[in-house]
């Protein structure tokens, strides 16, 4: 599994890997030192607050990355093409030195548009891909030109709503998760998401409906 974008959040990984014991690779730039002494800063001025909770939130956070990533698993690097210490992913692919059954869960901010040529490029080996498409509405064509040559088969669809509260009448989510899978054993026939499996981004915000339309 190669993960792209970590941040404060590796949920998926670690819920991947409980499930599924298989070697995997995160990649990711901005989980530096500068990185966790700003989530110690904040959580020290979150302290003079008196916001406890807080600082043991900073402090699960170190203990949980610490314990989850090491110096083999976890790529201090940015994946893409034109930011500054990344990596392309097709270089991402030989530090694994791994060919076939490839999944990848891709949450890189924009960054995805880079690479979606190289994803089609080695679709033949891979097996799974979770991906977060941003900026929807200025990409969408990008988006369907992608789905439309990429050959696993769409499997679930989730508006973020991170950012966007109560956008059901909008014609297009700011971030669409898109998940893809080669040769699926079931694939549901929903009329409407998300799904009752489904969470929300941002839990004031309100989960985002998508209809669809034969």
């Amino acid at each position: 599994m190669f993960s792209f974008g970590v941040s404060t959040n590796w949920d998926f990984e670690k819920d991947f890997i409980r499930y599924k014991k298989i070697n995997f690779l995160a990649f990711d730039s901005s989980v530096n030192d500068v990185f966790w002494e700003n989530q110690k800063s904040n959580a020290l001025n979150r302290l003079k607050k008196l916001l406890i909770s807080k600082v043991f939130e900073y402090i699960y956070l170190k203990y949980s990355f610490d314990n989850f990533f090491n110096k083999k698993n976890f790529i201090p690097k940015f994946i893409g093409k034109k930011m500054n210490n990344s990596i392309t992913l097709h270089e991402a692919i030989f530090l694994s030195k791994v060919k076939n059954n490839l999944f990848f869960k891709i949450d890189i901010k924009g960054s995805e548009y880079e690479i979606i040529d190289d994803l089609i490029k080695f679709q033949k080996s891979i097996i799974g891909l979770a991906i977060e498409f941003h900026f929807c509405d200025q990409n969408i064509n990008k988006i369907l030109n992608f789905i439309d040559r990429y050959g696993l088969e769409i499997v679930h669809v989730h508006a973020n709503n991170y950012e966007d509260n109560n956008n059901n009448n909008k014609e297009f989510p700011k971030t669409l998760e898109i998940s893809f899978a080669k040769n699926p054993l079931i694939l549901g026939d929903f009329k409407a998401l998300p799904h009752k499996l489904d969470r929300p981004n941002r839990k004031k915000n309100l989960e985002i409906k998508l209809d669809f339309y034969e």
